[in-house]
């Protein structure tokens, strides 16, 4: 990583807003603020508090929108959205600590690869050790989690990473590859534009620094494993879970205006 500029150089930027309102803001009801309070006491003998409490809501949340669907709750969704949340969480962290947060120049944290259909897009090393190396990267957790409720191999991590950096500038890219029989409904690129919106200010209210989002996003992950394992294997909501966020990871940036 190279020397911290105060003046970065913006050649791209995140497609989605990357900078959540903070708990000061006058837009959170006065619950919500004293709620804020109530977790960064709690983050003093727990650092993950905001996290695991935000999951909660978060999962909450979720449930009150994919209720809204005639035909109820998919579990397919209820896997899919918050992997496809936590890989965007992964990109919009990187963007936010790094780069807004610490100066750095964009060149310095992603490398971006330009592609055939004009596309921009980032690949960077602290954005992985969130969504792949680290214990509570989101494949982390996940994997733990799946490990603990099943034998049965999971899905090798490096084979979806292998199949998007392959798939970058076709119209495969960003289209999971899910179980026999299962499937978004939608494209997976509109569910996060839609979802990502309505749930970033929550990641203002609970985390208190932008690396924080993916875990709380691969927390109610492993709330989601649980609630579906009687119509969802271990195995196969984990290659629902990797396939959904890798690609949002690596979704394509823009020039920076």
């Amino acid at each position: 990583m190279t020397e911290a500029s105060t003046e970065p150089r913006l050649g791209v930027r995140p497609t989605l807003p990357t900078a959540p309102p903070t708990p000061s803001d006058p837009r959170f009801p006065p619950a919500e603020r004293e709620l804020a309070l109530q977790i960064a006491e709690q983050r003093e003998t727990d650092p993950l508090a905001g996290a695991k409490i935000g999951s909660e809501l978060f999962y909450g949340k979720l449930l009150e929108v994919l209720q809204t669907d005639p035909a109820g709750v998919r579990a397919e969704l209820l896997l899919a959205v918050p992997a496809l949340l936590a890989g965007y969480a992964c990109q919009a962290a990187t963007w936010e600590s790094l780069v807004v947060g610490l100066g750095y120049p964009a060149e310095s944290v992603f490398l971006i690869a330009g592609a055939s259909d004009g596309g921009l897009y980032p690949f960077s090393d602290p954005m992985n050790q969130l969504l792949l190396e680290d214990d509570y990267s989101v494949w982390g957790l996940v994997a733990a989690q799946a490990r603990a409720q099943t034998d049965q191999p999971l899905p090798d991590a490096v084979d979806t990473v292998t199949h998007v950096v392959q798939t970058i500038g076709t119209p495969a890219f960003g289209h999971p590859r899910l179980p026999s029989g299962l499937t978004l409904g939608e494209d997976a690129v509109d569910v996060l534009k839609a979802a990502w919106p309505r749930f970033l200010p929550l990641l203002g209210l609970t985390c208190a620094m932008p690396e924080e989002w993916p875990t709380l996003f691969a927390f109610a992950l492993r709330r989601s494993m649980d609630a579906v394992a009687d119509l969802i294997a271990p195995d196969a909501a984990s290659l629902i879970v990797i396939e959904c966020a890798v690609p949002m990871a690596h979704l394509p940036m823009r020039p920076a205006a």
